[in-house]
């Protein structure tokens, strides 16, 4: 008889355990999955910190936390990790009352783009392991990756077509009595306008800016449509690149400059199209504009957006940067270039693949930019 009740008193105790943990396992839990930094640079190494907290008297005998990310997050450590289309880390822990654990993680940024955690979870149990409990929690937790950068040297053509038509403009009309500031030197730049003392201070050639009566500003337009049947996007990543890459340079030279694309923002879906001038102040936002289209949204019409913008000025440098070189591109560009003073078509190509044969009024607006690899 004492056993039978000694059963009945533990199963009832059991069950008070049992159900208190139902109630009460995941009070004062939290949980919060971050990156370290929300902005990223291609290639570059971040950290994804996990911080869970029991800020109660009650233990939790386990804790199984796992979260959901993209897979161009490269992790230095795949313990624990899963990969399918995501991939899937699950972290376990004991958190003893009023307890805190941080872990890091070190993860390398593989691809440009936009991305954000999902499904954050985490699972416990009752101290006698008898029944798992698991809960979701909210994060916005998110991470721009801008796109990757173009060697230097794979830019040199372009920039050399660019600068003998703007710097040459900004020579002629620059006012010599109004100065604007000093900065690197250029290889463009003319020895007259060293600043030698500001050289001196610095240890390398530093030279003189002055106003210019009549900047003319660099248009780029990037196309994002599909250039081939297979709906191939590695060219138009290079586009995306390549554009990313050719801002910070005439940045850098002081050039004005604006960006006009027809792809669409993957959280807004609105067209990322920058008509400000882009400076110092606001190169990383073009980035991550740049970062933040998505090539899987149906794109806009690009003839569409160069009727809209660039026929509304004749007075800028246009650089259209397109992979599609077929279609309704062709007579949009014909079009464009008997209003545009000064008219560039940079097409990147494959260097293995079959050069399109090009309608000879924009042989002298052309220029195919190749690299390596195939689609």
């Amino acid at each position: 008889m004492q056993i039978v009740v000694f059963l009945a008193i533990l199963g009832i105790l059991v069950g008070i355990e049992l159900i208190y943990y139902r109630r009460h396992a995941f009070d004062d839990v939290d949980l919060d999955v971050h990156f370290s930094t929300s902005i990223a640079n291609f290639g570059e190494m971040i950290e994804v910190i996990e911080i869970s907290q029991n800020n109660k008297k009650l233990p939790l005998p386990f804790l199984i936390l796992r979260f959901e990310t993209p897979m161009v997050l490269e992790f230095q450590d795949m313990t624990n990790t899963s990969v399918s289309d995501y991939l899937y880390r699950e972290d376990m822990l004991t958190m003893k009352p009023y307890s805190k654990h941080t872990r890091t993680i070190k993860a390398r940024c593989s691809k440009r783009g936009y991305y954000s955690f999902a499904r954050v979870n985490i699972s416990t149990s009752d101290l006698l392991l008898m029944e798992k409990m698991t809960r979701d929690f909210p994060n916005s937790a998110s991470l721009t990756i801008l796109p990757e950068l173009v060697d230097a040297s794979a830019l040199k053509t372009l920039l050399s077509i660019t600068f003998s038509d703007v710097m040459q403009r900004r020579t002629l009309l620059t006012d010599p009595f109004s100065f604007a500031g000093i900065r690197e030197y250029q290889p463009w730049d003319p020895m007259k306008s060293i600043n030698w003392t500001a050289t001196a201070k610095a240890g390398d050639f530093m030279v003189n800016t002055n106003t210019s009566t009549s900047m003319k500003q660099v248009s780029i337009y990037v196309n994002l449509e599909y250039y081939n049947t297979k709906h191939s996007t590695s060219l138009l990543e290079k586009s995306i690149s390549l554009a990313y890459s050719y801002i910070l340079e005439l940045v850098k030279a002081g050039i004005p400059t604006a960006l006009y694309t027809n792809g669409r923002d993957i959280v807004s879906g609105s067209p990322v199209i920058s008509r400000t001038n882009c400076d110092q102040s606001n190169i990383a936002q073009r980035g991550v504009e740049l970062a933040r289209i998505d090539l899987d949204q149906e794109v806009f019409s690009f003839p569409q957006i160069l009727e809209e913008n660039a026929m509304k000025s004749s007075d800028e440098f246009i650089v259209v940067i397109s992979a599609k070189h077929d279609g309704s591109l062709i007579p949009a560009l014909q079009k464009l270039k008997r209003h545009a003073s000064s008219l560039l078509w940079v097409m990147p190509a494959y260097k293995a693949a079959p050069k399109p044969e090009i309608d000879s009024d924009l042989i002298s607006n052309y220029y195919r930019w190749e690299i390596l690899g195939h689609d």
